[in-house]
């Protein structure tokens, strides 16, 4: 974290390790009692960007500005100095599951995603749209699909 002026953000450029891991659950524990833990609020949608500007749950204006190899997830600490931590939470956005038929189908299903700039989550045979609005304006995007590639769509 570097200083920060009294009238811009609080600048949070590293991820100092993991809420659930052993040597950060005791500290923040302590911390939560003595109300020194604030939470960034992060859409899922958001994650993989590496800089935004963010507030805590308690009106901290902050800036994440996180080197290529660091990514948010549910529970980074970004700030700790004993008196202080801030974690970042990410919020879980609705999805829409999509199970492509086939490899090919896959391939095609994923690069029409891709084009689309939506965030895509892979699992085992499916991938998980994160919904950024109306889930029937991806659907309607997905019609234009159907005769290149076959899949279902499913609620994750």
């Amino acid at each position: 974290m570097k200083d920060h002026s009294p009238d811009g953000p609080m600048m949070l450029e590293t991820v100092l390790g993991m809420a659930a891991d052993a040597q950060w659950h005791d500290r923040l524990h302590a911390l939560e009692h003595e109300g020194g833990v604030e939470f960034l609020s992060i859409p899922e949608a958001d994650a993989a960007r590496k800089r935004m500007r963010v507030t805590t749950d308690r009106g901290r204006d902050c800036a994440i500005a996180l080197p290529r190899e660091q990514g948010l997830s549910d529970g980074a600490v970004l700030f700790h100095d004993g008196r202080l931590a801030i974690v970042a939470r990410i919020d879980g956005a609705a999805r829409m599951r999509l199970r492509p038929a086939s490899i090919d189908d896959a391939m095609r299903l994923g690069h029409w995603c891709g084009n689309l700039h939506w965030k895509v989550i892979f699992g085992q045979g499916v991938m998980d749209v994160v919904l950024d609005g109306p889930r029937a304006r991806y659907e309607a995007r997905l019609a234009d699909l159907r005769g290149l590639a076959e899949f279902v769509i499913e609620d994750a």
